[in-house]
């Protein structure tokens, strides 16, 4: 499973509002329901299938970096977006450190493997901190994007 079969220029996003760890995945939410050609009603059910995830653990995995995903009713694919918080909030991350670097998924409710597999490869790709340093410098979506695609090259 490589980035790219997940993640597109469309689904990369800099500077997403936050405040609060419910604000971002709201945010999310509906970035990720406009992108994907949805209304206001799957942008709730996939909000309330983050929220829901969290609960079970936060996604934050340190670093500054989460991993917010879910299963999702009708999506054929998983999907990711990449995203740079426009400022750190917390995520009851372990380590304590606020988060401003995300990579949310949305997984069809019959991929467990898959979807597994996924988690693994951008924990992988984020746990070095100069592909962590190169993100947090990009100022543009398509300079997210791009980059994320040269790292996983490099890795």
């Amino acid at each position: 499973m490589k980035i790219t079969d997940i993640l597109t220029p469309a689904m990369t996003q800099c500077n997403l509002l936050g405040g609060s760890k419910k604000r971002v995945l709201e945010n999310l939410s509906a970035f990720i329901t406009e992108q994907l050609g949805g209304d206001s009603e799957q942008a709730d059910s996939l909000f309330h299938g983050l929220v829901a995830r969290e609960r079970l653990g936060s996604t934050g995995i340190g670093e500054g970096i989460a991993i917010p995903h879910c299963r999702a009713p009708g999506i054929k694919r998983i999907h990711g977006c990449l995203a740079k918080l426009t400022s750190p909030v917390d995520f009851d991350a372990p380590d304590d450190q606020p988060v401003d670097l995300v990579f949310a998924l949305v997984v069809p409710e019959e991929q467990n493997d898959e979807h597994l597999v996924t988690l693994a490869r951008i924990a992988e790709l984020l746990q070095h901190e100069t592909s962590r340093a190169a993100l947090r410098q990009c100022s543009s979506p398509e300079e997210l994007f791009n980059t994320a695609v040269t790292l996983e090259r490099s890795t």
